[in-house]
């Protein structure tokens, strides 16, 4: 799976509706407090929506306390609780297997097979969907109140909580559009007739559906026995295993895409001494670095081989690191004098870029979010930056994405002469995101490349103008 773009409004500083197209290597640009964290951070927030069901978080378990959030009160625009947060993602599902099995027992399906000659297997195309925040004030506290699913850029399915009330109501069925099966340009109609009042699909004050739990469509405007009179059972069956599918099947896979998201900040820990590696590590643990270390101490030997590799061939590195004894960590060694180091004896930048080569070699890591992964580092070593995030997207863990805060021109130069070099070969594997501060309110721009390896669109205020102004 692939996030394809992000849809943000009304959350920290993006007042407007933005949506921001993302790819396997998305660089946000922006001056300082423009707002490029905040695209960072809607996705952490989406985490804790999707994978932990939290409305209103103060922390998120990816950051710890490293970073506060502050709930929803901290994170709707203005920090006005009139305002409503819209989050949504797009998302690329063609490389994923079916997921319709997990909608319908094997009983449930010979019984389908059997009566109706229907043989429910389908893919959902291009699932895309968005949600909204609000503030209930009755219950002093935030939750989701309508949630929009959409099959190929169309309205598939409205979910719609109401503030006070305990139960959520589907508003919107529209499965005209989606050839599932025959079945379902019978039931078009029928759905679309019979939507004369909002259907009840479950208990609870949240629009956001549980993934883990089939709809159940117990309570419709309209009797099964005049969509197959057969066999009743048989189309309510298929029905809710087929309409799971289309809304909770991307939602469930893309809990399991976020689940493997780790973000790492911009200041990362040099490991003392005493460092000990944990076999299990908190995801916490990736926002200083330390989970790097802990990840390359427990790693395989192939993995502790690539980022050895990685140091030596492209960094020109002249230190290999090895696990230290007695359990403490990571050790490096001096290639030249062949003595033990610790990473505190050694330059920062050796260290600093230690755990973002890690995070991209690992193959249990489908996210890596980063904040300036080029603090400390030569331009030499920047560039190689670039060379990893697309090595890693494009050769060897496919699916993987990476979303990265940065003012490194050296990075973006380096992908340019990717594209002119490749052009078409690595066309939508990047992509270039510009944030500004507007009147109080931050403003997002994509920025295509050409297969030129040229802007699409010229940089606003000039590309990195300060060059230009201190040379001339």
């Amino acid at each position: 799976m692939q996030i394809k773009s992000i849809t943000i409004q009304n959350f920290k500083g993006i007042r407007r509706k933005a949506v921001i197209p993302l790819a396997p290597v998305t660089m946000l640009f922006g001056a300082n407090s423009s707002g490029k964290s905040s695209i960072l951070h809607a996705l952490i927030y989406l985490f804790e929506l999707i994978v932990n069901r939290n409305p209103d978080p103060e922390y998120s378990t990816i950051t710890g306390e490293h970073l506060y959030l502050g709930g929803f009160k901290e994170l709707v625009f203005g920090k006005d609780i009139n305002n409503t947060i819209t989050l949504g993602l797009d998302l690329d599902t063609s490389d994923d297997l079916d997921v319709f099995d997990e909608f319908i027992s094997d009983v449930e399906r010979n019984l389908v097979e059997e009566n109706t000659g229907w043989y429910p297997d389908s893919q959902t195309n291009n699932p895309s969907f968005e949600l909204d925040i609000k503030w209930n004030d009755l219950d002093n506290k935030a939750y989701v109140s309508e949630y929009r699913a959409f099959v190929d850029g169309k309205p598939f399915m409205t979910l719609l909580a109401q503030k006070g009330q305990k139960s959520v109501n589907a508003t919107l069925i529209d499965v005209s559009h989606w050839p599932v099966a025959d079945f379902f340009r019978d039931l078009a109609d029928d759905i679309r007739n019979g939507f004369r009042l909002p259907i009840s699909l479950h208990k609870g004050d949240s629009a956001l559906p549980d993934p883990n739990q089939s709809l159940n469509l117990d309570f419709v405007p309209w009797k099964w026995s005049e969509i197959y009179h057969a066999h009743p059972l048989a189309a309510k069956v298929f029905a809710e295993a087929a309409l799971s599918q289309g809304l909770l099947g991307p939602l469930r896979l893309l809990q399991k895409k976020l689940a493997s998201l780790i973000h790492i900040g911009p200041l990362r820990v040099v490991p003392k001494r005493s460092f000990v590696a944990k076999r299990a590590p908190e995801k916490s643990r990736w926002y200083d670095g330390e989970a790097g270390w802990d990840g390359f101490y427990n790693g395989s030997r192939t993995l502790q081989q690539q980022v050895n590799e990685w140091y030596q061939l492209h960094f020109k590195c002249n230190y290999q690191f090895l696990n230290a004894p007695k359990g403490y960590g990571v050790a490096l060694m001096d290639n030249q004098n062949s003595y033990p180091l610790f990473p505190s004896q050694v330059g920062a930048g050796v260290s600093q870029v230690f755990p973002f080569v890690v995070a991209a070699m690992k193959s249990d890591i489908g996210i890596v979010s980063i904040e300036q992964p080029e603090l400390h580092l030569h331009p030499a070593w920047q560039v190689e930056l670039t060379d990893l995030m697309l090595t890693q997207t494009n050769e060897y863990s496919a699916g993987k994405q990476f979303f990265v805060e940065t003012h490194s021109e050296y990075m973006v130069l380096r992908l340019l002469k990717h594209f002119r070099k490749q052009g078409s070969n690595i066309a939508g594997s990047a992509q270039i995101i510009f944030c500004e501060k507007i009147e109080n309110e931050t403003r997002v721009q994509p920025i295509n490349i050409t297969e030129a390896g040229e802007f699409d669109r010229p940089w606003p205020n000039g590309f990195f103008e300060e060059r230009s102004k201190e040379w001339f």
